[in-house]
């Protein structure tokens, strides 16, 4: 079983939205922030592992069909990554 490293442009275009919409409404860009994921092959396509680093901290969500960018959300108010 394989893992496969995928990069902020290989999300699906409706997460890749979802989180630029996020960002803005907290005042950041896209590219304030490094986007990675991996998946294990044979696995549905939503039980990959997201990635978001910025500067020195990074945190890492389960996308459960799309649920990492609410999780991203909640950290960006709690400041996390500023």
């Amino acid at each position: 079983m394989g893992i496969t490293q995928l990069r902020y442009t290989d999300l699906p275009i409706g997460d890749r939205a979802a989180f630029e919409l996020v960002c803005a409404r907290h005042g950041f860009a896209p590219a304030h922030f490094e986007i990675s994921a991996c998946a294990k092959s044979g696995e549905p396509e939503d039980e990959r592992l997201v990635t978001v680093r910025r500067g020195g901290w990074a945190q890492s969500y389960h996308d459960r069909h799309g649920q990492w960018i609410r999780q991203f959300e909640a950290d960006l108010t709690c400041r996390f990554f500023k």
